[in-house]
């Protein structure tokens, strides 16, 4: 298996792919869940959206230590593993992002009417993941 270079590992984290994020419980377990993702403008952070009263976000809230893992579905199966630290932020432009990670995942024809059912009726933090560790394989044996 060969290391996928940090352009090549943008790349795929620039697809999108339902990533894996986890977060450490209260009691020191950890809790996954699946969730859609973009980098930022100058790809150093990811972001995720999801509501304040996530299972998530409250965890982020008492540690901030995360992992979110992205794997292409094709074959060879590229991956990539981010560890790091995120905060969680209400930014003024919130809706902004909701709406780009739906347009990113959903497309422009189904994208408007996942936003008319969500934008409103959920309150989004962001999670905004500051890698410390990435690997990235490219899924050749």
């Amino acid at each position: 298996m060969g290391y996928l270079s940090k352009a090549q590992a943008n790349r795929l984290l620039g697809e999108p792919i339902i990533s894996f994020l986890t977060t450490i419980n209260s009691d020191g377990s950890p809790h996954t869940s699946p969730v859609w993702h973009l980098l930022n403008e100058d790809n150093s952070h990811i972001w995720v959206a999801t509501s304040k009263t996530t299972v998530k976000a409250r965890n982020l809230r008492m540690d901030q230590r995360v992992s979110l893992v992205s794997a292409a579905d094709r074959f060879p199966q590229p991956w990539v593993q981010v560890n790091g630290a995120a905060c969680i932020k209400e930014p003024m432009d919130i809706d902004d992002i909701v709406s780009r990670l739906a347009y990113h995942y959903l497309g422009s024809e189904q994208a408007p009417i996942y936003l008319r059912e969500i934008l409103g009726n959920i309150e989004f933090v962001l999670v905004d993941i500051n890698p410390k560790k990435i690997l990235a394989f490219d899924g050749e044996e």
